[in-house]
């Protein structure tokens, strides 16, 4: 499998390394710590970051080189995200779910779509996108009228575009699916999609910005962790987009695995990168939700070595934390965790990308099964990561569970991570045993 990771290339064509991208990422870490706070209060991390975010070429990192991106592979971009989120992981999230659609949008838009949407006025592309059903999409005179309350648009904070994904109809007023706007329905569930329950195919619609509005409904006390992960709802009213800004993405019917199951794509054939095949997309949304929480886990590791050479441990022994077996035991397990999620992740890069060119090069289908463990391994590395975090913080004492405290943040962006719908560890291994032992319920590759 692929380890090795070559430069990439930005500003007319100087290369930017892998390790330069991550060594940027690390020279902010003290910019965004010390703004956590108020990107919590803001609901997605704060304009000082956006602009030391554009300045380093994070907004590039997932953009085709055609039009003048990095194109970074997996490794790198995990690397970059996984660095940001020990600083503040909701700000890796907001940073990720923006970026990351890059290679989704490359993947299943056609050419027309992507020459405008990638050089957009901007000067870079970042949109978020949300999967559950939305609003109605009518066809008018230039394109798509759309209607939608999209929630959960994780990223949606400077972006150039949404997506947002919505059911076509011939007349909106009479179609009953309009009632289902802004439904909360996740992949996955009966009635969303993934399941039986969907039954109509969704259309997934850019919406470029100044035509939609984000709803101030995230952020501060309105949610319990991930508070800075710009995840606000996402309000379109009365809008026209071009045909070709919208796309349909069958979901695989019997699983919870969003995502085509077709080997070719628009992107596919446009960039000539095997990861733009689109049976490649499930396993990489999971990478996307993942690598925030393996930064918690090196973000709570980091303040325990604080607090460990700060404070004491409780009377009557009273001893510095760091030179007490209990604490060290703690830190021990903590790191053992973190360091095997992030082995898993780095995995999971390799394996997924050896797959996508498996698929392109030697003409061996990227199965459904492969997707399901991909997935599992990047829940699974979650998992350990979020139990590192839980150590810790049970480790760190009262004092650092009060407000401001950067491990009560730790601990809850964990906690709000852990009601994704792709971090549903049970779930998961079902669906993983199913495919294994009796896959009849699902999809056949394609």
């Amino acid at each position: 499998m692929a380890t090795q990771t070559p430069a990439h290339t930005l500003d007319g064509g100087l290369e930017v390394s892998p390790d330069t991208l991550v060594e940027r990422a690390a020279a902010l870490r003290d910019l965004i710590r010390e703004q956590a706070e108020k990107a919590e209060e803001l609901g997605h991390y704060t304009p000082e970051v956006h602009q030391a975010f554009k300045e380093a070429g994070f907004y590039h990192l997932l953009t085709p080189k055609r039009y003048g991106g990095l194109d970074v592979d997996l490794r790198t971009f995990v690397r970059v995200i996984m660095e940001v989120g020990r600083a503040d992981p909701g700000t890796a999230w907001c940073l990720c779910l923006g970026q990351g659609h890059g290679l989704t949008t490359a993947t299943n838009w056609p050419k027309q779509a992507q020459d405008e949407v990638f050089t957009n006025a901007l000067g870079y592309f970042r949109a978020s996108h949300a999967l559950t059903p939305s609003g109605t999409a009518q066809r008018v005179e230039g394109g798509w009228l759309i209607n939608a309350k999209s929630r959960y648009q994780s990223g949606s904070a400077y972006a150039s575009h949404v997506t947002v994904s919505v059911t076509i109809v011939t007349d909106k007023t009479a179609d009953k699916t309009e009632e289902n706007a802004g439904s909360s329905v996740p992949p996955g569930a009966p009635g969303g999609p993934g399941l039986p329950g969907a039954a109509k195919p969704m259309l997934q619609v850019l919406i470029p910005a100044g035509q939609f509005e984000i709803q101030d409904d995230w952020g501060g006390d309105a949610v319990l962790g991930m508070r800075s992960s710009g995840s606000n709802s996402v309000v379109v009213k009365d809008q026209v987009v071009p045909e070709y800004y919208g796309v349909v993405m069958e979901l695989g019917s019997g699983t919870a695995v969003p995502g085509t199951l077709q080997r070719t794509s628009p992107g596919l054939e446009l960039h000539g990168n095997p990861l733009y095949t689109a049976s490649g997309q499930p396993g990489f949304l999971g990478l996307e939700v993942a690598s925030s929480v393996i930064g918690a886990s090196r973000a709570a590791l980091d303040e325990t070595e604080k607090l460990a050479r700060t404070k004491t441990t409780p009377p009557p022994r009273m001893v510095p934390r760091y030179k007490d077996t209990l604490y060290q035991r703690d830190f021990g397990q903590a790191l053992m965790k973190a360091d095997s999620a992030e082995a898993i992740v780095m995995h999971a890069c390799d394996l997924h990308t050896q797959w996508c060119h498996d698929e392109v090069n030697n003409n061996t289908p990227y199965t459904t099964q492969q997707s399901l463990r991909v997935m599992a391994m990047l829940v699974e590395a979650a998992e350990l990561a979020g139990e590192a975090v839980d150590i810790l913080f049970r480790s760190a004492g009262t004092s650092a569970a009060g407000r401001g405290q950067r491990m009560q943040r730790y601990l809850r962006d964990v906690s709000m991570y852990r009601t994704h719908i792709g971090a549903q560890y049970h779930l998961t291994a079902q669906l993983l045993g199913q495919s294994s032992l009796n896959p009849t319920l699902l999809p056949p590759a394609a």
